[in-house]
């Protein structure tokens, strides 16, 4: 059971310094968004944010909690959607500079913050979440391309779990801390599909039965396919990969998997394991120069997507197939 909880004394959201607005950094994510919850020296906040397909994503985290009430946000026609990784077992906040009822949050639970009611908290304990920050602009654009109606907002029940954001927040949690070694159009990927599932899961979006439209054109596999072989040892988004196939995003993904039985992340990876099963048997060359060639950002990022595949790292693979 949830409980009204009063501001604590001396506290008054209303009077408190919003942080400066920068040109680099508007909206409230990232290091802007770490500064309204007035962080110091004896309680630092550890950021660490990717902006990516118009949605940024944040991961703040902090081991003392903090001991005074945020700034309130700026009014923004943007949502926080928060995924917990460690407990909140108590915060405060304000909504409008008014006291709105809150609870416990549970590890890997879900909130949402309506950035147009001017949010301010309180978080006493240590935290640790990620945040992903989507404006009302790019909500329209995903209901737009999906053929369907305005999502109105985001909600969801308190301190409940989400499965699917749990899953597809830990999968980009690792490109916040090592974003060398994650592909642009994985990022590009899993952004959407966070994106698209916010806007059916937590904004009730119902798109018309003829967004499932069936597979690519044969032009447009092979146009999409040449693409990334030709950048095989570079990076390439799925916005190219549509605009090329004259596709908005969710229509090509949709349909690329539906042709190929991928993503075409997946598909892309595939191409490059077995450009580098050739170099491997037909070459003397290093595992850290095969990595380079056929577009891994290292020899580690090599191994660890050969393994998944193939069941062994490459240099055991080599060693085997050349015996």
């Amino acid at each position: 059971m949830q409980t009204l909880i009063a501001p604590s004394a001396n506290f008054s959201p209303a009077n408190l310094r919003v942080p400066p607005t920068t040109k680099s950094e508007e909206g409230a994510w990232g290091h802007r968004m770490a500064a309204y919850l007035r962080p110091d020296d004896a309680h630092p906040i550890q950021v660490q944010t990717l902006r990516k397909a118009r949605m940024v994503v944040t991961r703040l985290r902090c081991d003392t909690g903090l001991s005074e009430i945020s700034a309130p946000v700026p009014y923004e026609k943007a949502f926080v959607v928060a995924l917990q990784l460690r407990e909140s077992p108590f915060h405060e906040l304000w909504l409008d500079d008014r006291p709105v009822a809150v609870g416990r949050y549970p590890e890997r639970s879900v909130s949402i913050l309506d950035l147009e009611q001017r949010p301010s908290m309180l978080l006493p304990n240590p935290f640790d979440s990620i945040h992903f920050h989507l404006t009302r602009t790019a909500l329209d654009e995903i209901s737009d391309d999906y053929g369907a109606s305005r999502i109105s907002g985001l909600s969801w029940p308190h301190g409940e779990i989400d499965p699917v954001t749990n899953h597809l927040g830990l999968t980009i949690l690792p490109a916040l801390e090592n974003p060398k070694h994650t592909s642009m159009l994985f990022l590009d990927h899993a952004v959407f599909a966070l994106k698209t599932h916010f806007a059916q899961t937590y904004g009730g979006m119902r798109a018309p039965s003829i967004a499932c439209r069936g597979g690519l054109a044969p032009w447009q596999e092979r146009r999409s396919k040449d693409l990334m072989n030709e950048r095989i040892e570079s990076d390439i988004s799925l916005v190219e990969l549509a605009n090329e196939c004259r596709l908005s995003r969710s229509h090509f993904a949709r349909a690329f998997k539906k042709t190929t039985g991928h993503s075409p992340h997946v598909w892309l990876m595939q191409r490059r394991v077995q450009n580098a099963k050739r170099l491997l048997t037909e070459s003397e060359s290093a595992i850290s120069d095969i990595a380079l060639a056929c577009g891994f950002s290292d020899q580690s990022h090599l191994t660890k997507v050969f393994s998944k595949l193939m069941g062994a790292p490459p240099g055991a693979w080599r060693r085997a197939v050349k015996c």
